[in-house]
């Protein structure tokens, strides 16, 4: 009986609006930061205008069909004012996966946000503002080679497959929270060349940190390395990879502001290069087609199977050498294959298979 009397004053209580229900948001979200269910749904490429009321948070609501580059833009400001703007965005579970500060005064804001399919939340919120309204915008362009929010830990990596570029975008520092770090994953096969791409680290006024960690390396980790256990190479680096597994992109904003970047592992398939050899007086010239401007190593014997064979290496980017100090009249088989040196480990190189062999007989 009590219990029948406690649910019926409840649900009068309830119909009275005396206790509101209480949304279920995610961890470390409250209600009076996350006002969801006061969304409406925003079209793309249609110019919207909030009216500023103190710290209000003001929400909207994007749905996207597929995977891209979620584009939020905020108009031109008064160049004499001090606009500073807070932009999040919502999963649709009232996670927040990405937060960036934005300073408008003087010129428009574009901020990007790499997304997966689905509906999300993006709330806006206005500090330092001497105007009375702001127009803004949401645009979306499709890309199936994105980093994906959130991606700032390990087990938030985006997935990366060998030779695909990603298109991703550095958070700015000023934002107070922890998003200035993405991260992707990438499985590399062990005994394979590869080279690591990353241009973020290439924008002046920015200081970024970037490295290809191996699946045990921590992001504190900066001393070149390609030991399976500590494995760290830099943007540039061809290295051998030393394990079959996974590896780990990190790109870092230490300071500065968004920014776009392009992000990558590509596999080095060195060719061997067309050889041909010419006798001189107690030499041989050989000559090699151009091979992705590598390095190249040439190899000479008086016998087939190259036993007891000397070496020369061409590092100037040469395709053709002299070799000098060569018996007259004897019979000498050459080789030559394209290499790239490993920056990560001096004594290491990436080589191609050998040529086709070529014979000389010396005048």
């Amino acid at each position: 009986m009590k219990k029948k009397l406690a649910a019926m004053i409840l649900t009068l209580a309830l119909a009275a609006g005396v206790m509101a229900p209480v949304p279920a948001y995610a961890d470390g979200i409250t209600v009076e930061e996350t006002s969801m269910d006061t969304a409406t749904e925003k079209s793309f490429d249609t110019d919207y205008t909030v009216k500023w009321d103190a710290d209000k948070v003001y929400w909207n609501k994007v749905t996207l069909d597929q995977q891209g580059i979620l584009r939020i833009h905020l108009n031109e400001e008064d160049p004499k004012s001090l606009e500073n703007y807070d932009v999040a965005v919502y999963t649709a579970k009232g996670e927040k996966i990405w937060k960036i500060m934005v300073d408008c005064a003087g010129a428009a804001a574009d901020n990007y946000v790499g997304l997966a399919k689905g509906t999300y939340y993006v709330s806006l919120q206005s500090h330092y503002q001497f105007r009375p309204s702001t127009t803004y915008r949401f645009s979306f362009e499709k890309n199936n080679a994105c980093e994906l929010e959130p991606n700032e830990k390990k087990n938030d990596a985006v997935d990366m497959k060998v030779n695909t570029m990603y298109t991703g975008f550095m958070e700015n520092t000023y934002a107070g929270e922890k998003d200035n770090d993405d991260f992707y994953a990438i499985t590399l096969k062990k005994g394979q060349s590869y080279k690591f791409i990353c241009d973020a680290d290439s924008h002046k006024g920015k200081t970024t940190i970037v490295k290809l960690l191996g699946k045990t390396t921590k992001t504190d980790f900066f001393w070149p390395s390609v030991g399976a256990e500590d494995f760290c190479v830099s943007s540039g680096d061809v290295f051998i990879a030393p394990y079959t597994g996974t590896y780990y992109a990190y790109v870092n904003n230490y300071y500065g502001k968004q920014y776009k970047y392009e992000i990558g592992v590509k596999k080095i398939n060195l060719k061997a290069p067309t050889v041909s050899v010419s006798a001189g007086k107690s030499s041989a010239k050989v000559s090699w087609s151009k091979v992705n401007n590598y390095r190249y190593e040439v190899q000479y014997a008086t016998n087939s199977k190259f036993q007891g064979a000397k070496k020369v290496s061409v590092y100037d980017q040469k395709t053709s050498v002299t070799i000098k100090y060569l018996t007259s009249k004897k019979k000498y088989y050459v080789r030559v294959r394209s290499c790239a040196r490993t920056e990560n480990d001096k004594n290491k190189k990436a080589y191609s298979a050998w040529s086709k062999v070529k014979t000389v007989t010396v005048k």
